[in-house]
């Protein structure tokens, strides 16, 4: 008799347990059900299916132009590499007898480090003007000091410029 209530208490049990885990399963069904019929309402399975259709085209447009701008930021990227990047600028007296820094040189480099170097000599008589080549920052011609100076600001201003971008 008492094997008997023993096996009843875990029949009863396992009763309890099998009735709450019901309940449970009927929660969660009922709320997948409302969340259903709140991504339906208004809808029926065409035009569900219509709306992925036209999601679709849009995402293969939006793919289409997003392969376009890339191939445009390249040839951007391209392109800017030939642009001035870096100025270097340096003023100097080149005569002791005349005022101030008014003689200059101005060096002008792409991302290559390739460019020109403008170098204006000022004098109380005359002025002149030079400009030589300048080649992964090297001039095939005889540079001053001052012209140097301003290609070596020219290439930092460009490396710095080239490290912020990436």
């Amino acid at each position: 008799m008492e094997g008997n209530f023993v096996i009843l208490g875990v029949l009863l049990l396992f009763f309890l347990l099998l009735l709450l885990s019901v309940f449970l399963l009927s929660r969660k069904v009922a709320v997948l059900s409302a969340a259903y019929r709140s991504f339906m309402q208004g809808r029926d399975g065409a035009s569900l299916e219509s709306a992925f259709i036209s999601l679709n085209q849009n995402l293969s447009c939006v793919e289409s132009r997003l392969g376009s701008c890339g191939e445009t930021l390249r040839e951007l990227a391209e392109v800017l590499d030939t642009a001035v990047r870096g100025v270097g600028v340096v003023r100097f007296n080149a005569f002791k007898d005349t005022g101030s820094d008014l003689s200059f040189a101005v060096a002008l480099l792409d991302a290559g480090e390739n460019g020109v170097v403008l170098s204006s000599i000022y004098g109380r008589e005359e002025s002149r003007t030079y400009a030589k080549p300048v080649k992964a920052g090297r001039s095939p011609y005889q540079l001053s000091g001052e012209e140097q100076e301003a290609i070596r600001r020219a290439a930092a201003a460009t490396r710095r410029l080239i490290n912020r971008s990436g």
